[in-house]
């Protein structure tokens, strides 16, 4: 089977209380020709906490509905998540009609370390002290602010199948984020939306 490439880059912005993300995909499709047209589709979130799952899924489904689509979440269809989850996922998809399933692991996310900053840095004169400072005492005793962190950098796969469970379309999201979850999945669903629907896989 021959894999067409195709680089894209698809930039979406999300501002909610004042934070703000920016997701870019890289796709590939694995398929010669399109497939028909998707009617259905199952949208799932690979992820060791449901809270995370159930969250990420809530907030996109909206965002694929706009499409025209039926969307089922698979927190709710599929609840348990396990080694045979792809299997679960298809055949709940074969079962109720479903002919697209996206599925996004989340999981690297959840495992990455935070940005943490470096070594702690007490106070200038050495109290014992749980507050840490904004800044630090340079050498003519003059303050000199602490760098601010930089936004973290975070990739994770997505993958669209059939209903049989056959891949269809591959991505990598790569999401340069704030701080809040929400603006993160709004941001992500609609880039990885407007990459499929680029590669004529959603209407």
């Amino acid at each position: 089977m021959r894999a067409l490439f195709f680089p894209l880059t698809v930039l979406a912005a999300a501002a909610l209380a004042g934070c703000a993300s920016t997701t870019q995909v890289t796709t590939r499709t694995v398929t010669d020709t399109p497939p028909p047209p998707a009617t259905t589709l199952l949208l799932a979130a690979q992820s060791p906490e449901s809270d995370t799952r159930e969250t990420w899924e809530l907030t996109c489904r909206p965002i694929f509905a706009r499409t025209g689509i039926t969307v089922h979440l698979a927190h709710q269809e599929v609840p348990f998540w396990d080694e045979d989850g792809r299997q679960a996922l298809s055949d709940w998809a074969g079962e109720h009609g479903a002919d697209r399933i996206l599925l996004v692991d989340l999981t690297r996310l959840l495992m990455s370390a935070p940005n943490l900053p470096g070594d702690r840095e007490l106070n200038p004169l050495n109290q014992d002290t749980e507050v840490q400072p904004t800044w630090r005492l340079g050498l003519d005793g003059q303050r000199i602010p602490k760098a601010p962190l930089e936004d973290t950098e975070d990739r994770f796969p997505a993958y669209l199948m059939d209903g049989t469970g056959a891949s269809l379309w591959y991505g990598i999201a790569r999401t340069h984020e704030a701080n809040d979850q929400a603006a993160i999945a709004k941001s992500q669903c609609r880039a990885l939306r407007d990459s499929l629907r680029r590669d004529g896989l959603l209407p």
